[in-house]
């Protein structure tokens, strides 16, 4: 009896010492091959046993933390020197975590939709690009996509080298942006990238902060108001029928009939586009990591409410800046491009969604945005030219953020004088002076009448001249105001001028704040 209980008390202690020894964990984004933000704070979390005390150490420094009465601790790292692998440990009383690749660099948040998602090996020389890649100093992890609580996780949050072996998949506009940044600023390039296909900007932020804005309160509302409606039983009813569909679907493809419709999935709670889903169930699982700044590739899903997104991105945008600890956080875009069957009507929905995307850079600090108007594809939503898209938010990085004296943008509209039958243009960004390629187009003018009809223009200094035949008193202009329009102006770099309107009249998308289910 008394060996008996002697094992008994035994197994219990050791039992006890291997489940407090679990207590410890880093955030599952920190692991073997993380970047770190160098010359920085940085945030480190986790969590251990309630009221334990937490010692990070990496770079000859320790920094204290002691967790709170559910388990959670963090620190803040400082002053971080670039370069690697580096050693960090990671102790509290019984338990020690080492992570011994550990690097310090630039890190930037790669988010959006299909058009950020489009996969490298995809893009335009993909395949030869991850042929050549070598370099172990660009660094990234993939945000498990997750469509609701309680969904499995499809992949992992393990840190990869962007080398031949692991970067076929990887976001091809980020992954050109990175190399860009490492070639010149020479120092470990890490991407958190974590963005949905199909994706609105909505279903990136929080229940709360859509709330509290009277513009975006409608978007949570009409929501929740039909999901109530309908009832969880009827919602599941619907996935099931839904999800038979599909595989339908998927056999009719896979035995090659090419009209076979996709079913479109029901919304409500597992469908990954409700609002504020993929904040909880992706964006959140990285917060507060540290970020020099983030890319953007997004738009498509929102331009039905165009005018709505004037208001719905800058809020994404602070919001993110909140939760990253980082109110100056860079926030780099790609406005959208050209394409022809963007809405179902023809109406020019895209122009007014790139006019929003174009009053965010001008009114939000430390935004940017790199114009892709000539980068479109007429019939094809997920254009393969990514490189250049890549180019171009580097370059915006390198001035606006990292002091390099070089060109970022194309021209971009100023002021606007009407002088008798003619409109006077007057930009910004000139890089010494505006150039086309042959007989500029793009243009529409028109008087009172509001009745927009094709204009000639042409290059005179800096300025553009724009008329038109039967337009005797003109009162306003538009460039580029088509979903695919053929647009030829740009600066002496080469870098193409954003779309614009020198009017005010009302827009088609006014007042759409919600979408029907």
């Amino acid at each position: 009896m008394k060996k008996t209980t002697l094992i008994s008390s035994c197994f219990v202690w050791l039992l006890f010492i291997g489940l407090n020894a679990q207590n410890l964990k880093l955030a599952e984004i920190f692991n073997e091959g993380a970047v770190l933000q160098r010359n920085s704070k940085v945030n480190v979390w986790g969590t251990s046993s309630a009221a334990a005390n937490v010692t990070v150490s990496i770079q000859g420094k320790q920094y204290q933390s002691k967790s709170d009465k559910s388990g959670t601790w963090s620190v803040e790292l400082s002053a971080l020197k670039e370069g690697g692998p580096y050693a960090m440990n990671v102790i509290s009383a019984k338990d020690t975590i080492k992570l011994n690749e550990i690097y310090v660099g630039e890190v930037w948040l790669a988010g959006g939709q299909s058009n950020m998602a489009f996969m490298l090996v995809n893009s335009d020389n993909g395949k030869d690009e991850i042929a050549r890649a070598v370099n172990k100093n660009i660094r990234f992890v993939m945000v498990p996509y997750k469509a609701y609580e309680g969904d499995k996780n499809r992949g992992d949050m393990n840190w990869r080298t962007a080398t031949t072996e692991n970067v076929e998949k990887i976001s091809a506009v980020a992954y050109y942006f990175a190399k860009n940044l490492q070639a010149k600023l020479n120092v470990p390039v890490g991407l958190i990238c974590c963005y949905k296909g199909g994706s609105g900007a909505e279903t990136w932020m929080t229940r709360e902060s859509l709330l509290k804005n009277p513009e975006l309160a409608p978007i949570v509302e009409n929501y929740e108001n039909y999901f109530s409606k309908l009832g969880k039983t009827k919602y599941l009813e619907l996935v099931s029928d839904y999800e038979k569909d599909l595989k339908s679907y998927q056999d009719s493809v896979k035995a090659g009939n090419k009209n076979a419709k996709n079913p479109k999935e029901p919304m409500g709670e597992q469908n990954y586009n409700r609002p504020y889903g993929l904040y909880s169930t992706m964006l959140q699982r990285v917060i507060p990591y540290s970020v020099k700044g983030a890319l953007w590739y997004q738009g498509e899903h929102n331009s039905p409410r165009a005018e709505q997104y004037r208001t719905l991105f800058p809020a994404m945008i602070q919001e993110w800046r909140s939760y990253f600890k980082n109110p100056d956080m860079p926030f780099l875009f790609v406005q959208l491009p050209g394409y022809a069957n963007a809405d179902s009507r023809n109406r020019p929905t895209w122009p007014e969604l790139r006019e929003a995307q174009l009053l965010t850079w001008q009114k939000l600090k430390n935004t940017g945005m790199a114009v892709a108007i000539d980068l479109g594809n007429k019939t094809n939503i997920h254009p393969t030219h990514k490189e250049p898209v890549g180019n171009r938010l580097a370059a915006i990085a390198f001035n606006t953020v990292y002091g390099f004296d070089i060109p970022y943008s194309g021209p971009v509209y100023k002021k606007v004088d009407f002088k008798a039958n003619q409109a006077i243009l007057s930009f910004d960004f000139l890089y010494g002076g505006l150039k086309a390629e042959g007989e500029l187009k793009g243009f529409s003018i028109c008087g009172t009448d509001k009745n927009f009809v094709p204009a000639k223009a042409e290059i005179k200094n800096t300025q553009v001249i724009v008329y038109a035949e039967g337009v005797t008193s003109p009162v306003a202009v538009r460039y580029g105001w088509e979903n695919w329009p053929e647009t030829n102006l740009t600066n002496s770099t080469g870098l193409p001028a954003s779309p614009f309107r020198t009017d005010d009249f009302p827009m088609i998308t006014a007042g759409i704040r919600t979408t029907k289910y």
